[in-house]
């Protein structure tokens, strides 16, 4: 038996004694069902004191500010009164003799009040306060964020599309990895290259860097899942905050940051292929004021072999952050640490127009693949200058080298022998400084409610490439061929890189000016404008020794961006924004040899927002249209840039996310889009070619709310898909639609959970997106995976 059968067979047995030793609730803690609808925060607490019966103490001048959401499901009053302060300044102090007491506290949790819903699985029989229980944990619908903005906005006062992945979400999908966690937003579009790297496109744009707690990165890299605490699809170019951007979106990642009170988890997983990993969650207070406070998050991941064949993964991951916190001042220092070796991607090739089906999806050898080391150090700093006045700084640096080994097959004969082949061996290295400073402020001026900020970017990135080339190496393989498996490791084993084949400098420098406006109760409007400067250079080296510097590119330009939302009613809201993209071009026009212009890109998007079940379930649709000019123009034969073209997408989405009964949550969404190349080369195609149209995901879970088996439940999910064209003019083929289906049963206890979840389930054959007929990749096959998550 596998290590995945064996150790479901235990733990799958000892979910009965498990579950008939637990203690009786009623014997340890009083739990009741409340129901308690949103009122000003004094009434609900004062409710909560009638139905449970306990003393709550408070000062009634201390609570009048705050107006609370409703309050549903099966708690302690401990939890029910701890949900009724979510997002306040208050906390609840429980003494020995069991007084409850609501006082006033230092941390200040940046998330508005909102709907609370919770059963014991969700929240822990503890004494807890507004910042031990947030959004992310408790629900797939989070109420704010503050990446289109940095200031803590509610979404659904954002006059802008935002997908939230909450961590409850990623925790009940069972994420992996940032792809797996993608799966939720239909707007995003997901491949992988011949070289092993994720790719992703919003409404159509690729993705070129994701951001990290609004940091922009140095590309498509992140976090490991063990240190996420959410993922953010930011859809509409977003150049002000987070850098160059592409008219898509971009992604934002916030990571995992130290806590005031105890975190202690534990997680075992067990995968196919003899997957084995570790996780490890620890943080609190250092001190007896909560002043200095922690987080620790560790994973280790081995496994023997990958899909299909190929030789085994590796993932280790360790993130400490360091919190001190005055009365007026904010500082958290961190740093991670992240090591990986991945196998080549799961793939097929193209002939005659048809996708080939292969004895098993791999045309490398079962040792071709990639490592990565990252290291990452950061600070994020925050000091109160007068009545609501701040002055806010974070800085982050990053290390990653990469190192790729594998072989290309670029030609077949008919019979699958292998026509030419050539050995692909670099190391890449990117070392990157990003800072951001600002002061924001709040002011009014007679009905209107100002918060603006005033800032400046800086982010400096070097890249290093080193590649291989050995005469000899290229060339036809007669004896390698793809529907023999075994002959691939007949392929000569890669190399290492050889010689430095480039290095490249890239700066960007931003000003940033923004007035959030607050007009009456129901209007809110953002004016944001950035000036935005881009600067490159860098160097080309022949294997031979010789360099070629191209001279430096600099492009400037005012990015202006404005969006107004209006709340119909508190259930209700409708929105629109234009904004705009600007992002620095290093090529050059082949035949004129002159510099390509800045790639400019504009974004108009009109919609509604609305609540329901009191702000349980929210829904978001939206209509885009999407343009980015000066995109380069490649000559279909030589691959080499002849001009520029105009790229555009329109189209409409939806997402749903939320609770539609106590136990019972959803994530679904839909996306369509309709893709325009104005002027395209004879034979070329463009970015879209390769993307379905329509996309649609779907995740829904049910957990049992009471009786003997409260704590089980089950979970479906689905991504589908609509078919689309590969490869290149003659050369094209079709890649057909398709829906894989997830399953998972779990059960959630006080102290630990268990899921089992199977991706797949049906096990289809799907594929991903590809712009050439020697490479296509494939989607996950079906496989399996056990989580058992502790809480000591």
């Amino acid at each position: 038996m596998t290590p995945l059968r064996i150790a479901m067979v235990f733990a799958l047995g000892a979910i009965p004694p498990l579950v008939l030793a637990q203690e009786n609730p009623a014997a340890t803690v009083a739990r009741e069902h409340y129901e308690i609808p949103a009122a000003p925060l004094n009434t609900m607490l004062l409710n909560i004191a009638r139905q449970s019966g306990r003393v709550i103490s408070f000062e009634p001048t201390l609570v009048a500010p705050y107006q609370g959401r409703a309050v549903r499901g099966n708690m302690t009053a401990e939890q029910a009164i701890a949900a009724c302060l979510q997002g306040t300044e208050l906390v609840l102090d429980v003494t020995a003799n069991g007084t409850l007491t609501v006082t006033s506290a230092p941390a200040v949790l940046n998330v508005a009040p909102t709907n609370i819903t919770a059963t014991d699985a969700q929240l822990p029989s503890i004494a807890v306060n507004g910042s031990a229980l947030s959004d992310d944990q408790l629900y797939y619908n989070p109420s704010n964020s503050s990446s289109v903005s940095r200031t803590d906005t509610p979404l659904k006062q954002t006059a802008q599309s935002v997908d939230v992945l909450s961590a409850k979400l990623l925790k009940d999908r069972q994420a992996t990895n940032l792809s797996d966690a993608l799966k939720s937003s239909p707007g995003v579009q997901q491949t992988v290259s011949n070289r092993g790297g994720a790719q992703y496109k919003i409404r159509g744009f690729l993705v070129e860097k994701t951001s990290t707690n609004g940091m922009p990165n140095a590309g498509v890299n992140g976090s490991s899942i063990q240190g996420i605490e959410r993922v953010e699809v930011i859809k509409g170019p977003d150049s002000i905050m987070s850098g160059s951007s592409t008219p898509g979106g971009t992604i934002n990642i916030i990571r995992k940051a130290p806590v005031k009170y105890d975190v202690r988890t534990l997680s075992l997983e067990v995968a196919d292929y003899g997957e084995l990993k570790q996780g490890l969650d620890l943080g609190g207070a250092l001190n007896e004021d909560r002043s200095l406070s922690y987080r620790l998050n560790l994973s280790n991941m081995k496994s023997d072999n990958a899909s299909p064949d190929f030789d085994g993964k590796r993932d280790v991951f360790v993130a400490p952050a360091l919190t001190w916190e005055g009365e007026h001042t904010r500082l958290t220092f961190g740093a991670e640490y992240g090591k990986q070796r991945q196998a080549a991607p799961y793939s097929t090739m193209a002939l005659n127009g048809k996708i080939q089906k292969l004895p098993t999806y791999r045309v490398f050898r079962k040792d071709d693949g990639f490592r990565s080391e990252n290291k990452t150090g950061y600070y994020e700093f925050s000091q109160d200058l007068i009545d609501d006045w701040t002055f806010n700084s974070k800085a982050t640096y990053v290390d990653n080298t990469d190192t790729l080994r594998l072989w290309q097959l670029n030609a077949f004969n008919q019979d699958g022998s292998v026509v030419f082949a050539s050995p692909f061996s670099a190391v890449n290295n990117s070392k990157s400084w990003s800072l951001q400073n600002d002061i924001r402020g709040k002011f009014k001026t007679g009905f209107i409610t100002h918060k603006v900020l005033v800032g400046v970017d800086y982010q400096h990135i070097l890249t290093v490439q080193n590649d291989r080339d050995v005469p000899g190496e290229r060339g036809s393989y007669p004896q390698v061929n793809i529907y023999d498996t075994d002959s691939l490791d007949l392929l000569p084993k890669v190399g290492g890189a050889t010689y430095r084949s480039s290095d490249r400098r890239t700066q960007q420098r931003g000003l940033i000016l923004q007035d959030q406006m607050d007009v009456g109760d129901r209007t809110h409007v953002l004016l944001a404008a950035k000036k935005a400067k881009w600067i490159s250079d860098g160097t080309v080296y022949s294997s031979d020794g010789t360099a070629s510097q191209s001279p430096p590119d600099v492009a400037e330009k005012w990015v202006p961006n404005v969006g107004i939302s209006y709340d119909v009613s508190p259930q209700m809201t409708v929105y629109a924004n234009v904004i705009h993209g600007f992002n620095g071009s290093s090529g050059y026009d082949t035949t004129t040899f002159q510099l390509l212009p800045p790639l400019t890109s504009e974004s108009k998007e009109v919609g509604a927002k609305f609540s329901f079940l009191d702000d349980a379930l929210t829904l978001t649709t939206a209509y885009f249209e999407l343009q980015q000019d000066n995109v380069p123009l490649t000559d279909p034969i030589t691959r080499r840039n002849i001009g520029i073209q105009s790229q555009e997408s329109k189209g409409y989405d939806f997402t749903l996310t939320g609770e539609l009964v106590p136990g019972w949550n959803i994530a679904a969404g839909y996306t369509h889009v309709k893709y325009v190349v104005p002027k395209l080369a004879k034979g070329d195609t463009s970015e879209f070619s390769s993307q379905p149209g329509d996309t649609a995901t779907l995740w829904t879970s049910y957990e049992l709310q009471e009786g003997r088996y409260k704590g089980f439940g089950a979970g479906l999910g689905m991504v589908a898909f609509s078919n689309a064209i590969g490869g290149i003019g003659s050369d094209s083929y079709e890649i057909p639609g398709g829906a894989s289906t997830d399953l998972s049963v779990f059960y959630h206890a006080k102290e630990y959970s268990l899921t089992l979840g199977v991706k797949n389930v049906f096990d289809r054959t799907l594929y991903y997106g590809s712009g050439t007929s020697a490479f296509i990749p494939l989607r996950e096959e079906r496989n399996a995976r056990l989580t058992f998550v502790y809480n000591f």
